[in-house]
């Protein structure tokens, strides 16, 4: 499959679809000019910042964003997550598929099995895409992945598996994202250069990545700020300091 894909996608096949469709138009093909940007001011957002001062601009920047930073070590989390759970009374939580590896990673291997939560969902590549949304829409807590948190936007990004699929961040009444402080990056220009290079070595493969700032803020009704009209209630970006 990913052979024609490829195929599909090639530059050749590209130029042969524009070129029928300049010749049905009746008028020749726009000549693309190479861009040249005015300035490298993208290049140096944040850059000579350290990482504690980075987590300190990202928190200010999560929070204006209506997103909660919250700091712990590895050894921290399963205590915490239980505690968090508990206190937002979630009775329901939906978790990625990701095997063991991934869970022990995160010293949370254990924590699956006493989550707090009375049922525990999995977004997995078994169900169909509707089962899996109907799980994520039932669900009060989600508890996912994040790769990067953007200092500079409060933005976290989230890519999209056969184990955390397009709904899993948006669907429950809460989302939580566990982010590895070495995926703390300046801005938007340093974490897509990085998947730039994960994508064009095979690293990784996605359908789809979100930049997901905070939960929905709408200011539309009567001029007066809603947060999480859309989507869930709240997000909460956990960032594993020893990581």
């Amino acid at each position: 499959m990913s052979k024609l894909l490829d195929k599909a996608n090639s530059k050749e096949n590209r130029e042969a679809f524009l070129n029928r469709i300049s010749k049905k138009a009746g008028r020749p093909r726009h000549q693309v000019k190479e861009f040249k940007p005015l300035n490298d001011l993208p290049d140096k957002v944040l850059i000579n910042k350290s990482n504690d001062e980075l987590l300190e601009i990202a928190k200010e920047n999560s929070e204006s964003v209506n997103a909660k930073v919250i700091i712990k070590k590895k050894d921290e989390l399963a205590k915490f997550l239980k505690e968090y759970i508990e206190k937002i009374e979630a009775k329901k939580l939906m978790l990625p598929s990701f095997g063991d590896e991934k869970w022990e990673n995160f010293h949370l291997k254990e924590w699956l099995n006493n989550s707090g939560a009375e049922k525990v969902d999995y977004w997995t590549n078994d169900l169909s895409r509707m089962e899996n949304e109907n799980l994520a829409n039932d669900a009060d807590i989600a508890i996912g992945f994040a790769d990067y948190l953007i200092a500079n936007t409060g933005t976290i990004t989230v890519t999209v598996s056969p184990e955390q699929g397009r709904g899993f961040n948006f669907l429950p009444t809460h989302y939580l994202a566990l982010v590895p402080k070495s995926g703390l990056v300046p801005s938007t220009r340093v974490a897509v250069e990085n998947y730039e290079k994960r994508l064009g070595s095979k690293e990784l493969e996605t359908s789809a990545i979100n930049f997901i700032s905070g939960p929905s803020n709408s200011g539309d009704i009567e001029m007066e700020l809603v947060v999480g009209v859309h989507g869930p209630l709240d997000c909460t970006y956990l960032v594993v300091e020893d990581m």
